[in-house]
């Protein structure tokens, strides 16, 4: 069944989908928003086991969140970007319900409290599904500055183009999670000479994808022609990508940042796209949307897409159909997928 709860609290029975439920099923509350459940669900609120589960939408822009939790009593939380905090005083209570957030996209650190996990909670995401998307995305950023892009519009034949190849480049990549190693894949027709660098990565699984370790970020990037940073931001590599590592890059190189933006000092950036030095091309900032006036967003020899590099738009119903998938698999005591441990709710952002 399928209740809708009102901006003032007040609950709505849609009619009953088997009269003959158990009288505690399990409680499953979507906190969507309207264009969330469009992304994901095509607009319908789903119900993935009708004859065991009930069903409730949080009402978009609803002031109190607890009150709705605790109206409600869900076992399972399905969130995604706009999902407020779940609060820890009502985690920690003894009947507090809750013991699976279903997160549609990625990083759960703005909904679910490191708490909820050591605690026993369940939580997943969507997994590897962004990967092979970010990963195509960040070759595509490559070619688009090899191939000196920003300066297409100019038609001037008497110079000779100012292009290069991607083909036996030397690359680095920063980073060695789901999506260094889609693109390691992606790379492998161009003949490139891979090399990474990730704190706490053994060097075995590096080797084991045809990437030669780097012995520390300074040896990365002071041999590559082309550096990719995929990194997952955290207390350690926050702003890692000094001033000092990206002067290290070759003349000509280029920079690609699939990453986070935090990872990077970006007047550092800013200055060495300003030399002419090098090209960046960048999918993140620190501060989204990039201001109009920031250098990153004027200088010639910065690319810059806005935060598309994935999932493509085509992919977040697999996403949808991934959460529905482990809800029913939560129910029937199956393994879920995409499960977010301490370790990787740590490493994401």
């Amino acid at each position: 069944m399928t209740r809708l709860l009102t901006p003032a609290g007040e609950s709505l029975m849609a009619e009953p989908a088997n009269d003959l439920s158990p009288i505690r099923t399990t409680r499953v509350l979507f906190a969507l928003t309207e264009t969330e459940l469009g992304i994901f669900f095509n607009g319908e609120l789903p119900s993935p086991d009708p004859d065991h589960i009930q069903v409730f939408r949080y009402p978009e822009g609803h002031e109190d969140w607890q009150s709705v939790l605790e109206d409600v009593q869900p076992d399972i939380l399905v969130s995604c970007w706009k999902t407020p905090t779940l609060p820890e005083a009502w985690l920690q209570r003894l009947d507090c319900p809750l013991r699976y957030v279903c997160h549609l996209t990625g990083s759960v650190r703005h909904v679910v409290p490191r708490s909820f996990l050591e605690d026993g909670g369940l939580v997943t995401n969507w997994g590897g599904i962004a990967a092979p998307q970010v990963a195509e995305h960040a070759l595509l950023l490559a070619l688009a500055a090899l191939r000196n892009l920003p300066t297409w519009r100019r038609w001037d034949k008497t110079q000779i183009p100012a292009t290069q190849t991607l083909f036996e480049k030397s690359v680095g990549i920063h980073g060695f999670g789901k999506v260094a190693r889609c693109l390691v894949d992606l790379l492998r027709p161009f003949g490139v000479r891979a090399r990474a660098y990730s704190d706490g990565v053994p060097a075995s699984l590096m080797q084991s994808h045809g990437v030669t370790p780097a012995a520390s970020l300074q040896e990365l990037f002071s041999q590559s022609e082309v550096l990719f940073d995929c990194e997952a931001l955290n207390e350690l590599t926050e702003l890692s990508v000094s001033d000092a590592l990206l002067a290290a890059l070759p003349d000509n190189a280029v920079f690609v940042n699939v990453g986070r933006g935090r990872i990077v000092d970006e007047d550092a950036l800013a200055r060495e796209a300003a030399s002419g030095r090098i090209t960046v091309a960048i999918d993140v900032v620190t501060h989204e949307p990039l201001p109009p006036d920031s250098p990153l967003a004027t200088l010639p020899r910065v690319i810059y897409s806005p935060h598309i590099a994935g999932p493509t738009g085509d992919q977040f119903p697999h996403c949808g159909k991934l959460a529905l998938e482990n809800i029913r698999h939560y129910i029937n005591h199956a393994p879920l997928d995409a499960r977010v441990t301490l370790d990787i709710y740590d490493r994401a952002t």
